[in-house]
């Protein structure tokens, strides 16, 4: 071996690393043939051609290299890599297994192989190459990888920060570990991580889209729209980063800009189905989804965005069609299920309702909503035992899981109860609560101490109701362990129809429950004779605030004139956040008063809502939580149903179940109160005729 060859091949390798590729190739083929220099001097061209993105060049003089060399493990390992980049993955793992067995020590082509293969062969080569080089910064990556997908992100955290011991500037580490601890639910030190990787990658197009959507995540929607438009100036390409701030947009209500971010995508990903569909919500155009559906008609997406599109139409004709095409197409997805489940529901179809919620659960047997859906179409149908043991599932809903109270002491199943002291704790809103306490006057004929977690607005009331109760103080739930209050064991309020039995074989049922002030009972009710009197007193309340369902259970001012004209009955006011446009509006739509002066409120003075429906002589209101007082002060009222009511008054009855003095007036068409409204004015002629009970058992 020649001095002049060896001296031209480390110039040649000083001139390659420094970038002189060119001026690196000439020393390298200054290497005659037949020098024992030349195999490495062969491959060491192969490289640089690699490196110029020759590759059939570059092929071409390193099987050259391992022809004349056939023991230069480099050489074979170079021949590995650069058949990789051929695709003819055959000759590139012949390549590293050769070299392997030439340097046994070298843990890169260990790693090199192993992202060539998978499952326990890859496994077994990255604990090989970790073992050679336990800081390996290919393996350690590689190995972290692996944890990432597998979804042990803390084990996959420990590699990459094991990486970033070797290199603390290694940005592919940083950004793995960022993504790793932004799994974790640790965005701070997730963001830490990202700022890190700017500094060594500044303007990363990844990098700055992964930061927007952790300010998305915060709901910090200009910071995540920033971020995603830094994103896509630093990688004009990066479609994810112009869809993310299409989302961002939306939030701050700039569709129009949302709309051309979309479009942009677009023009750089043709392909994107999901930018497709987006646009055609956007747009409420199903065309934009049907040129989704040419991509890939096998993909349900499409044709979930159609069912979303035909909800807009009254008929909501082929709302069906399209989920049901959705589930074929994605048999496994236990959303398609609860969607037509859902839709079933919204219809009035109860026992299909039940069906497709079923096929929901079966998919994924924690699909919460599926199992809270099912739980009401079967009570609906007052299929009882079914339903109970659905509703008992109903806090694994994402909505519900964060009012769920955790406590060191049992949950009451099946034990006897007898002397045995039972924390019952609130999850549900008021009149929930005061629906599902018509069950405790069983529970206290059993003997059992109660310590009952309820609402503060609701305290007084239970306190005055339950003498012997405990009613502490808390806080909204934590998630974590609370205090039990001395108590043996544990039950949500909405699990007693179920631990009961309830209307399915169990001795228990609902009983009225809630004692009322009596003096500001009597007072309200002196007041209220005074300004109407010889009136019999009717308390009306005439919409609701929900969100979702307010609108269907509101009744127009318009349609109170009739009541109104019944003679001897004066209406009053139990509305709850009742304005007085509200009181204006029944004057000059309706030509009538409503007595509004009692002075109560009851939004937030639920003890004197209580006494003021016992002043009543009858309660009339659509479905809301002055009926469930009603019923448990165990006043006559009659309740005003939209069409598919919800679970608790079934389908046809014209009582409740739950409130013996609760009658039940339906309507026939959607949102059609005027029917509703005259049969109540009928029957409430017939009743004011009728000798009033004295005192009615007020």
């Amino acid at each position: 071996m020649s001095q002049e060859s060896i001296r031209l091949l480390e110039e040649g390798r000083r001139r390659q690393s420094a970038g002189f590729r060119a001026h690196a190739a000439r020393l390298y083929r200054r290497v005659p043939p037949g020098d024992p220099c030349y195999a490495e001097a062969l491959n060491l061209l192969g490289m640089v051609r690699f490196e110029e993105g020759r590759m059939a060049e570059a092929a071409d003089l390193i099987a050259r290299a391992v022809r004349t060399g056939p023991h230069n493990a480099a050489a074979w390992s170079n021949y590995g890599t650069v058949a990789r980049h051929l695709r003819r993955s055959n000759l590139a793992a012949a390549g590293f297994r050769r070299a392997m067995l030439l340097a046994p020590e070298r843990a890169d082509c260990a790693v090199a192989l192993a992202r060539m293969t998978a499952g326990s062969a890859r496994t077994a080569l990255l604990r090989r190459s970790l073992a050679l080089s336990p800081l390996d910064a290919a393996a350690n990556l590689e190995a972290g990888n692996d944890l990432v997908e597998r979804g042990d992100r803390y084990a996959a955290g420990l590699r990459f920060r094991r990486l970033l011991v070797a290199s603390p500037a290694a940005s592919t580490a940083l950004f793995n570990l960022g993504n790793a601890l932004r799994d974790l639910k640790w965005p701070d030190g997730a963001e830490r991580l990202y700022r890190r990787t700017l500094c060594v990658l500044p303007g990363s197009g990844n990098v700055l889209n992964n930061l927007g959507l952790l300010a998305f995540n915060r709901a910090d929607w200009t910071g995540a729209e920033e971020r995603f438009a830094a994103a896509s100036r630093g990688d004009p390409r990066l479609v994810a980063a112009r869809t993310n701030r299409a989302r961002a947009l939306l939030k701050l209500r700039r569709e129009a800009d949302a709309i051309r971010a979309y479009k942009r995508g677009l023009l750089m990903e043709p392909v994107d189905q999901a930018g497709y569909c987006e646009l055609a919500g956007l747009l409420e155009d199903g065309r934009w989804a049907r040129r989704a559906m040419v991509l890939d008609p096998a993909s349900p997406r499409p044709y979930n965005r159609l069912a979303i599109l035909a909800t807009k139409d009254p008929e909501r004709a082929r709302v069906l069609t399209w989920l049901r095409r959705s589930a074929t197409l994605k048999p496994d997805d236990p959303d398609a299920w609860y969607n037509i489940g859902i839709e079933h529901g919204r219809v009035g179809d109860s026992h299909k309702a039940a069906i497709y919620g079923g096929y929901a659960t079966r998919v994924n047997d924690r699909h919460g909503l599926a199992r809270l859906n099912t739980a009401f179409a079967l009570l609906a149908m007052e299929r009882f035992q079914e339903g109970w043991q659905e509703h008992t599932r109903r806090l694994e809903t994402p909505e519900n899981a964060s009012i769920r109270r955790f406590f060191a002491i049992p949950e009451w199943t099946d034990e006897d109860l007898a002397g045995r002291h039972l924390l019952l704790w609130g999850e549900q809103g008021i009149g929930d609560e005061v629906q599902f306490l018509t069950l405790v006057p069983y529970l206290r004929r059993l003997g059992v101490r109660l310590t009952i977690l309820t609402e503060e607005r609701l305290r007084p009331v239970v306190r005055r109701s339950f003498p012997e109760t405990a009613l502490p103080d808390v806080s909204l739930p934590a998630g974590e362990p609370e205090d039990h209050h001395g108590a043996d064991l544990h039950l949500a309020l909405g699990d007693l129809p179920h631990r009961l039995n309830l209307f399915c074989g169990g001795e228990a049922r609902p009983e009225c429950w809630i004692v009322p002030d009596a003096g500001r009972a009597a007072g309200l009710r002196a007041d209220l004779q005074a300004r109407h009197p010889g009136k019999r007193l009717v308390g009306i309340t005439w919409r609701s605030m929900s969100a979702k369902t307010g609108g269907r259970r509101s009744i127009p001012p318009a349609l109170w004139r009739e009541l109104a004209s019944v003679p001897g009955i004066a209406l009053v006011s139990l509305q709850y956040g009742a304005t007085a446009e509200d009181l204006s509006a029944f004057e000059t739509e309706a030509g009538l008063t409503v007595d509004n002066r009692h002075g109560i409120e009851p939004l937030v003075d639920l003890d004197g809502l209580a006494a003021l429906v016992s002043a009543m002589d009858l309660v009339v209101c659509p479905a809301n939580n002055t009926v469930h007082f009603a019923g448990a002060l165990a006043r006559p009222c009659w309740t005003l149903l939209p069409t598919r009511p919800d679970w608790r008054w079934g389908h046809t009855r014209t009582a409740s179940l739950w409130y013996p003095g609760t009658a039940i007036y339906r309507q026939d068409d959607d949102d059609d109160w005027e029917p509703v409204m005259t049969r109540v004015a009928q029957d409430l002629r017939v009743w004011a005729e009728q000798p009033q009970a004295a005192d009615s058992g007020r």
